[in-house]
């Protein structure tokens, strides 16, 4: 089904209720990469910790080296289902900027990850240095088998 331009207030709703996202990015190599992330929308913009979640040695140094290097990323929102009516995508075009200590919207973001994320009342938001990666999108696109499709997944799963 062709998709007409999708209501910012339906496209915040998702990102509000959405638990993860698939980042795509290029690896050092220029070879595509694509990784599960958590985030929260805060500030007109999506915010990702580099949080205390255990990684690969050196996972997040290299994920960090790889926005800095081609910061312009892809974000993808997604939902399957048996009943492929239900199926829907999002795509966000996104300029990642890395964020290290106090930005303007620091407090904002860090209030929005822990209202999302009840588990870093267990898990510490951030491992070493405080950083955060700031994702401002310049392009929406997206695709629902249905025109319900989406609506019935925030009927269902919004907050």
């Amino acid at each position: 089904m062709a998709a007409k331009p999708l209501a910012e207030r339906t496209l915040c709703a998702v990102l509000d209720a959405m638990p993860v996202a698939r980042l795509a990015l290029k690896d050092l190599d220029d070879e595509p990469e694509a990784l599960p992330i958590v985030f929260a929308r805060a500030a007109g913009a999506l915010w990702m910790p580099i949080d205390g979640k255990p990684k690969r040695s050196g996972a997040s140094l290299g994920r960090l080296g790889r926005l800095e290097r081609a910061p312009k990323v892809m974000l993808v929102l997604d939902h399957y289902a048996e009943d492929w009516a239900d199926l829907w995508w999002i795509r966000l075009r996104c300029t990642a900027q890395i964020v290290f200590g106090k930005h303007p919207d620091w407090d904002a973001a860090i209030e929005a990850l822990a209202d999302k994320y009840p588990q870093y009342n267990d898990v510490p938001m951030f491992r070493d240095e405080p950083i955060l990666v700031r994702y401002t999108w310049t392009g929406v696109s997206w695709w629902s088998a249905t025109p319900e499709a989406l609506h019935r997944w925030l009927e269902e799963f919004g907050r």
